[in-house]
C-alpha cells in the first residue's frame, strides 16, 4: 500500500512538473507572489523559528529592519521552491544563462594540473542550480552529497534528472565511497556545511554571527583526509531567476590548517553574505538546537521551545 501511495504523489508532481514547464518566467513569479503571502501571512511557516534567527544574529537592527528581512526572505523562499522545479523543465544552456559562474580560471587551473577540489556550498542564493549547471560551466566532473527523499519514485526521478546532466549524486550515507573517484579524474565534490549537525562530537565549534555555532564536519573532514583544495562557491540573487556565482579559493593547502580553522574560514564567508544581504539565506532551518555548557560539552539548546 505504501508503494501505491509513493506513486500517486510521484504522478501528481509529474503533473506539477510539466505544468511548471509550460509557464512564462513572468507567470511563475505571479504565483510565487501568491504562495508567498500565504505561507507568510495565513500559514505562518516557521514564523516563530525565523524570528528567534533573526533576534539572535541581529540584536542590533529593529523590529522594522527584521521584518523587511522576513518579507523578502519569504518571497525568495517561494521563488527558490518555483525555480527549482522549472530548472528539470529548462535546456541546461538556458539555465546556465541565468546562472553564470565568474572567476572559473581558479578551477580551471586545478583541473589543468589534475587536481580534485572540494566545493564548499552553502544554503544562500540558489543553491539547487548550482546541482544542475556546476558541470555544464566546468571541466571537473563533479559529485554532489544529497539526502535521499522518503518517496523513491519522485527521489529517482530528480536524481536520473541531475545525472541526466552529467553531475553524479552520492547519498550522505556513502560519503566515504563518492571520494575514490577522484583516483580516476580530477573531480569537484560540492559539500553544504551550514545546517545543524545531528552528531556534536564530531562536529567543529566556531563563531558564526556572534553565536557560539557547532559546524558540520564533512568540509574540514574530507578535505584534509584527501588532501583537497577548498573553493567557496557564493550565489548572489541580481534579480528574480537570475544569479551570479562568485567562486574563491578557501584553503589551497588543507594539511596545513589547524582544527576547525576550515570550518571557521567556511562560515566566516557565509557571513559576509548574510551581512550584505541577509534575506536570501535559509532563516527557516533550526540553526542553533545546540550549544555548549560551561564546561564546553554540547546540550541541547532552549531557544526553540
Amino acid at each position: 500500500m505504501k508503494k501505491v501511495f509513493e506513486y500517486i504523489g510521484y504522478i501528481f508532481f509529474r503533473y506539477f512538473i510539466f505544468c511548471i514547464r509550460l509557464t512564462p518566467f513572468c507567470i511563475l513569479y505571479l504565483y510565487s507572489d501568491i504562495l508567498s503571502f500565504l505561507i507568510f501571512r495565513v500559514l505562518r511557516y516557521r514564523r516563530k523559528v525565523i524570528d528567534i534567527n533573526l533576534a539572535m544574529c541581529y540584536p542590533n537592527k529593529s523590529e522594522e529592519e527584521k521584518n523587511e528581512i522576513k518579507r523578502k526572505f519569504y518571497k525568495h523562499f517561494t521563488d527558490l521552491l518555483l525555480e527549482s522545479f522549472k530548472g528539470y523543465a529548462m535546456p541546461v544552456e538556458k539555465l546556465a544563462a541565468r546562472y553564470p559562474y565568474e572567476n572559473k580560471e581558479l578551477t580551471e587551473k586545478l583541473f589543468k594540473e589534475g587536481k580534485s577540489m572540494l566545493v564548499a556550498f552553502s544554503h544562500y542564493g540558489n543553491w539547487e542550480w548550482a546541482t544542475q549547471t556546476v558541470v555544464y560551466e566546468h571541466s571537473h566532473r563533479m559529485a554532489v552529497l544529497y539526502k535521499p527523499m522518503r518517496n523513491r519514485y519522485i527521489d529517482r526521478y530528480i536524481k536520473t534528472c541531475r545525472e541526466h546532466r552529467g553531475t553524479h549524486l552520492c547519498p550522505i550515507d556513502k560519503t566515504k565511497y563518492m571520494f575514490a573517484m577522484r583516483e580516476k579524474q580530477p573531480m569537484g565534490f560540492v559539500m553544504l556545511g551550514d545546517q545543524n549537525p545531528s552528531n556534536t562530537k564530531r562536529g567543529f565549534w566556531v563563531n558564526f554571527m556572534g553565536i557560539d555555532t557547532c559546524v558540520l564536519h564533512g568540509i574540514e573532514m574530507y578535505s584534509k583526509m584527501f588532501n583537497l583544495p577548498v573553493i567557496y562557491l557564493e550565489s548572489r540573487k541580481v534579480k528574480r531567476g537570475h544569479y551570479q556565482q562568485y567562486i574563491s579559493m578557501l584553503v589551497e593547502d588543507p594539511e596545513k590548517c589547524a582544527p576547525g580553522e576550515i570550518s571557521a574560514l567556511y562560515m566566516k564567508k557565509l557571513e559576509e553574505s548574510l551581512q550584505r544581504e541577509p534575506a536570501y539565506w535559509l532563516w527557516s532551518h533550526k540553526r542553533w538546537k545546540h550549544k555548549r555548557d560551561e564546561n564546553g560539552k554540547p546540550i541541547r539548546s532552549e531557544f526553540y521551545n
